[in-house]
């Protein structure tokens, strides 16, 4: 690549990153993005449970309380705009403290929060069927949503790029120079340089605050475990469900996704930067679940996983360095980080002087889901592409042309996970046990790549890495 030079350069591609990347590019400006993983979204991002909270929860008079109702009434043109499934199911927080959800009502008010509502427990348990009989009162937010969160990161990218911007995936920041006009990034081979660095790292914040030498903040990395129950189990719940929250998060809720999956979790546990998971953990957020919906079978989950939350005091850090001229600094967004990351971006133009001009800003490509057409219109588009006939996975009925088109959209994909956040093959209850070489395949042919540079998801994930009939091991 050499030698490039930008006006703007974000490092970070989570969602927050990919907002402030998109309205940047929309709003005409010379900008790029760089990542060190070899996808955007793929850190906390990916690994949340796709809300777009209401707004109640936060402390009045925060960024947290004040972006995430601005966030909120921003996400049904956002999801318009990309082509996303979003869908307004509500949420509920429920227990047996009516003082305590009143509470919560009253600072949702102060919030500026409207379509909340307290309800008794006849009217509760006729909304909310596989309530544990047991909770008695219900604090319903109507206006809440649920999302994909990773398709918003990545159709965030997307958009960035037909405007004009650039994504670097696999640009792991060795070091960064301050220069007379700017700055200059480098991997150890190529540089970058800009005149305004926006550092929205996530769990990276401080590395690159260090090189910068901006100010960097003491951050709290909080694990949180999930399971992922079978769509079989979608009448189950089909709104979000909350305990009343505590110092330490929102609890373990219980809650529908886009795609029809249910999401149990999280925890919030003191950690490092491990995604791992543990069975203290899983079975601590599986008796907590039982109290809200009883009926849980968790026989039917089919994935779990974890993520890392950063936390920096009580309020997320959005803001113009102090130490270093052009240097926009954001850290500590934790929840509702999700839910605000539209109104961040608006921010973060505000601090460059950057006016929200998209006027003449394009469109991308939404993403084609065959499942939207009628049994009539899937035999046309088959007739035209008979690719879309050949089912890869069987699981979530994904098919080749699904996946080619998927390999050929303005972020390229080289990771079988990026496909599946993408098209949901290996997303269904088998886990891509039967798909995945065929997505192997087609990931290395589409990218005229070798099968051995196929990976999982980041470097040295390589699925395949020796020849058993040959008994080498590829370079």
């Amino acid at each position: 690549m050499g030698n490039l030079e930008f006006d703007y350069l974000i490092v970070g591609g989570g969602v927050v990153g990919a907002n402030v990347f998109s309205a940047l590019a929309r709003a005409g400006k010379d900008v790029a993005l760089v990542d060190k993983a070899f996808d955007v979204g793929t850190g906390a991002s990916k690994a949340n449970s796709g809300l777009v909270h209401a707004g109640f929860d936060p402390l009045p008079g925060t960024n947290k309380a004040r972006l995430n109702r601005i966030g909120n009434q921003m996400y049904p043109s956002e999801a318009k705009r990309l082509g996303l499934k979003i869908k307004k199911t509500g949420a509920y927080v429920v227990g047996n403290d009516k003082v305590a959800l009143e509470s919560l009502i009253e600072r949702g008010k102060k919030n500026g929060i409207q379509g909340l509502e307290l309800l008794d427990e006849n009217l509760l348990h006729k909304k909310v069927k596989n309530l544990s009989p047991e909770i008695k009162y219900g604090l319903l937010a109507k206006n809440a949503y649920i999302i994909s969160p990773y398709m918003f990161t990545i159709c965030l990218a997307e958009e960035g790029i037909v405007n004009g911007g650039k994504v670097f995936l696999g640009f792991n920041t060795k070091s960064i120079k301050t220069e007379k006009d700017g700055y200059t990034l480098t991997n150890g081979s190529v540089k970058i340089k800009t005149k305004f660095l926006i550092n929205a790292a996530g769990i990276g914040y401080n590395d690159v605050a260090k090189m910068i030498g901006a100010e960097e903040y003491p951050l709290e990395l909080r694990r949180g475990e999930y399971y992922v129950f079978d769509s079989t189990e979608k009448n189950i719940v089909p709104t979000t469900i909350f305990p009343l929250p505590t110092k330490l998060g929102k609890g373990v809720l219980v809650t529908p996704t886009v795609d029809g999956n249910i999401l149990v979790g999280p925890n919030s546990e003191e950690s490092d930067t491990s995604t791992k998971t543990t069975k203290i953990g899983l079975d601590d957020i599986k008796n907590k679940a039982k109290t809200l919906i009883p009926a849980l079978n968790f026989k039917k989950t089919i994935r779990i996983f974890s993520g890392i939350r950063t936390i920096s005091g009580n309020d997320f850090i959005i803001e113009k360095s102090k130490l270093k001229p052009n240097v926009i600094n954001i850290a500590g967004i934790c929840s509702p980080g999700l839910s605000s990351a539209p109104a961040i971006a608006l921010d973060v133009l505000n601090l460059l002087q950057v006016k929200p001009d998209f006027k003449n800003a394009k469109k991308i490509e939404p993403y084609f889901v065959m499942g939207d057409l009628s049994p009539k219109e899937q035999n046309l588009v088959i007739k035209k592409n008979p690719s879309y006939g050949k089912i890869v996975c069987k699981c979530e009925g994904v098919s080749e042309g699904k996946i080619v088109d998927a390999l050929h959209r303005p972020l390229k994909v080289f990771s079988t996970d990026g496909i599946k956040r993408r098209t949901r093959a290996g997303m269904g209850r088998c886990q891509g046990g039967f798909c995945l070489n065929r997505v192997i395949e087609l990931v290395a042919k589409e990218n005229g790549i070798s099968l051995f540079d196929v990976t999982k998801e980041n470097a040295g994930s390589n699925i395949f890495v020796s020849n058993v009939k040959e008994g080498q091991k590829h370079d």
